[in-house]
């Protein structure tokens, strides 16, 4: 069976590939438009060359090789295409009248380019880091990979893609071979500017001092460290009230061996931060990096090493050495922050230079449920750190949420995602995909429904929208419960990614029409609101469910916030709450809408969006912002009988392992007959969910741990 499961995999991989090339006649229209530069990349810096893997040879594409480097910008802050960077007229200028900065990038390419597919895949780094190889290609995350491990399962290799990252936020802290930007500064005619920032902090166990910045930036400096006007306020729920704190009781840093180690990211408290309390810090900053300029910075280096030869001394584009021709597409990958950043490009119209040419003709906007992030404004940073209760760096900006119109009437205003990026050269096509924990924590169903939650919404004709059943935000599941209610969610979506990335190049070279949006609806009964998912969801003995979902807030900076970027109120004024409605849940609690896997198909356990924290943190109501649960079915008829589960046991269900994995098998093979997972990854799944399965049957009646999860 294993050789028959192979073959037709085999043949559908290699269907996928074959749409990856723009017709000749296409191609040449498009190098007679691009000309020679003026591409504001002013130059390229290769700082470090090097064979990935030892040369090994990655199927018919050959060795890879890394690159390391700087580019280096210089833009006109007249320029219509940066009309939309926040406080650029205020970027201090060179002797050209050019405003400048740097950003660092990597470049894993085919030593042979004529072997490549011709196509670059683009990440924006995620806090600095290079996550693309282990978001496709199963690997490890490395900032600097070398070794075949760091490489992973090879697949983007043996696809032929040059992979590109850079660095585009100025807050990420230097070392560990991370990418970061040095942006510029604005000031007011030489002056320096003020302004307020806030940041939050909740713990989950008692600490002297705790991050109010997120976790791998820099936090914001404060104009004076001991300014009696910055305030430090605590509340016991998202919505609470905010009480003050005396200032004389908090400071910036933290202490050590009797001495206070300045840091402005972090905050020691007299007496100590309790966990399940919210603390917000609102304080005064000085000196703003003009944070837009990142998102710039990423539309220029992909017209760079799309349409350039060469910068403007003369260094060639590393991908046009030894002849190659230039790139005949750019596709993009992110997932959480970083596919927050390709959706603030679009939203911003920064996605497109200004000869009308889009930076990637594609892009793949994984897990970021509904919101952009705040990284185009005055004292913006590329994260925030904010209880998952009320996710105000998601909420900040974050109207409108879906690519068709969305009306607000309680704003009385009516806007798409793609409203700003029509007029500046055309929108790139989009493939959304959630988890179900997006729906839970991150305000997913705003992408496709009323703002109320009154109705669907069909996503416009150049975007999809997929939900992964059951699935959750972090791709990989550690059997460490740490602070959550239950086992984390083990479900691994890389499969489906990987055929996604595959759909969507087919869709921008060959224009290949992708599967329909597969996502839960109102329609079909496959979403709703929370009441009726606790309604329909199983009574599982002793299972705690939630009681609410992460409902963000309308929210209030002032009035030259949604034009200027520039928060006049600080912390926002905190308005009513958008509707978010969540994936409704068959008989055994799985999710009924989106695309659902062969371990949701044929399941061994209960895997859903949603996971809480434990009693020990001060807020078991809380949801986590990244795991789902699972929540394993009873072994035998017997145990289930014995402890009242109304789910069905696995031996019930699947009275063998040979009728399981034969089950699960025809499940995967009817995913990639609807061409949802490539056929290198049929065997690797079926083999991975038999272990699974043994060491389902294998544990302990009694056992509450998670240890099943070791492979």
């Amino acid at each position: 069976m294993r050789e028959r499961i192979a073959a037709r995999g085999l043949e559908k991989r290699r269907r996928l590939p074959k749409a990856a090339f723009l017709p000749a006649i296409l191609m040449s229209v498009l190098l007679v438009l691009g000309g020679r530069a003026h591409a504001d990349v002013d130059r390229i810096e290769v700082l470090e060359r090097t064979v990935l893997a030892d040369g090994k040879s990655f199927g018919n594409v050959g060795p890879y090789e890394r690159l390391r480097g700087r580019l280096y910008f210089a833009v006109k802050a007249g320029a219509a295409e940066n009309q939309a960077i926040a406080d650029i007229r205020l970027a201090p200028r060179d002797a050209q009248g050019r405003v400048t900065f740097a950003a660092d990038f990597i470049l894993l390419k085919p030593l042979d380019p004529a072997r490549g597919n011709g196509r670059v895949l683009f990440q924006p780094a995620n806090r600095g880091d290079f996550t693309l190889l282990s978001e496709l290609n199963d690997a490890p995350v490395n900032n600097l990979p070398l070794t075949a491990a760091d490489a992973g399962n090879g697949f983007l290799m043996e696809q032929g893609y040059a992979v590109l990252a850079t660095g585009w936020n100025w807050d990420v802290p230097l070392g560990g071979g991370r990418l970061r930007a040095d942006l510029p500064i604005a000031s007011d005619g030489g002056k320096p500017i003020f302004g307020r920032t806030t940041g939050e902090i909740s713990v989950t166990q008692a600490v002297p001092f705790a991050r109010h910045a997120a976790a791998g930036t820099i936090g914001l400096e404060p104009a004076s460290p001991d300014d009696a006007n910055d305030v430090l306020t605590v509340r016991d729920s998202a919505l609470g009230t905010r009480t003050p704190i005396a200032r004389n009781r908090w400071h910036f840093g933290y202490d050590a061996d009797g001495h206070t180690i300045f840091d402005p990211a972090i905050i020691t408290l007299d007496g100590g931060f309790k966990p399940g309390m919210i603390y917000t810090v609102t304080y005064n900053v000085r000196g703003p990096h003009v944070a837009g300029l990142g998102l710039a910075g990423i539309r220029d280096a992909l017209e760079f090493f799309r349409h350039e030869k060469a910068d403007h001394i003369g260094t060639p584009n590393p991908l046009t050495a030894n002849g190659a021709d230039l790139p005949k597409a750019v596709v993009a990958f992110g997932s959480t922050q970083s596919a927050r950043v390709l959706q603030s490009m679009v939203f911003y119209g920064l996605a497109a230079d200004g000869r009308s040419r889009m930076a990637f003709d594609g892009a793949v906007v994984n897990a970021a449920g509904a919101g952009r992030g705040n990284f185009n404004s005055r004292f913006a940073q590329g994260a925030r750190a904010f209880s998952s209760d009320l996710d105000l760096d998601f909420a900040g900006d974050s109207f409108p949420f879906a690519t068709a119109a969305q009306t607000d009437a309680v704003a009385g205003t009516t806007a798409s995602v793609f409203d700003r990026a029509s007029p500046n050269g055309g929108v790139p096509r989009l493939f959304y995909i959630n988890s179900a924990t997006e729906y839970w924590a991150h305000g997913a169903s705003l992408t496709h429904t009323a703002v109320d939650g009154s109705a669907d919404l069909a996503p416009d004709a150049r975007a999809r929208i997929y939900m992964v059943a059951g699935g959750a935000q972090a791709l990989t599941a550690s059997p460490d419960r740490g602070m959550l209610a239950n086992c984390r969610d083990p479900l691994d979506y890389r499969p489906l990614l990987r055929a996604m990335l595959l759909h969507l190049d087919a869709w921008v070279t060959v224009k290949k029409e992708p599967p329909p949006s597969m996502l839960p609806q109102l329609a079909d009964g496959s979403l709703g609101h929370i009441a009726q998912y606790l309604e329909k969801f199983p009574k599982i003995p002793g299972q705690r469910n939630p009681t609410r979902t992460v409902e963000p807030p309308r929210l209030d900076f002032g009035a030259h916030f949604a034009n200027d970027g520039i928060a006049d109120t600080m912390p926002p004024h905190v308005g009513k709450t958008f509707t978010v409605l969540v994936p409704l849940a068959d008989d055994d609690g799985l999710d009924k809408g989106g695309i659902r896997l062969p371990a949701i198909s044929v399941p061994l356990g209960t895997y859903v969006g949603w996971n809480m924290q434990n009693a020990a943190t001060g807020a078991p109501e809380r949801l986590a912002g990244a795991d789902g649960s699972f929540l394993p079915f009873d072994i035998d008829e017997n145990e289930r009988l014995t402890g009242g589960d109304p789910r069905q046991s696995i031996k019930e269900r699947y009275p063998t392992r040979e009728a399981y994995t034969k089950a699960y098998a025809a499940a995967t093979l009817a995913l990639a007959e609807k061409e949802l997972i490539l056929g290198s990854d049929l065997n690797p799944m079926i083999e991975r969910a038999g272990a699974f399965y043994d060491r389902m049957v294998a544990r302990a009646p009694a056992d509450e741990s998670c240890a099943y999860f070791n492979k």
